[in-house]
């Protein structure tokens, strides 16, 4: 393929959607898409950490008892957590930039 289809500025390609363009709210099949994602994730998690010795689990912090209660945590703030690209990090000048 030829690379300028995928460059930014190609009039043929649409921006991605943001939030603030989208105002519908999720239907209740991608509230239930959502739910089987996060119970499945919660059970990959729990396996996870079950499979590892105590030992390791020791060293981590982690009781093996506090496992599940442990997982619930992370899964509860994951919707809060920002992904890295999206922090602001400070220039030589100490003020954040920005994209534009």
């Amino acid at each position: 393929m030829h690379p300028n289809l995928f460059i930014a500025s190609n009039p043929h390609l649409s921006a991605p959607r943001t939030d603030r363009q989208n105002p519908r709210k999720p239907g209740a099949l991608r509230l239930w898409l959502r739910a089987a994602f996060r119970k499945f994730q919660r059970r990959k998690m729990i396996e996870a950490l079950q499979g590892m010795d105590n030992r390791l689990l020791r060293d981590i912090g982690i009781e093996r008892s506090e496992i599940p209660r442990l997982v619930d945590g992370l899964i509860e703030r994951e919707p809060a957590m920002r992904s890295l690209s999206a922090v602001r990090h400070p220039d030589a000048t100490g003020r954040g930039n920005r994209a534009a």
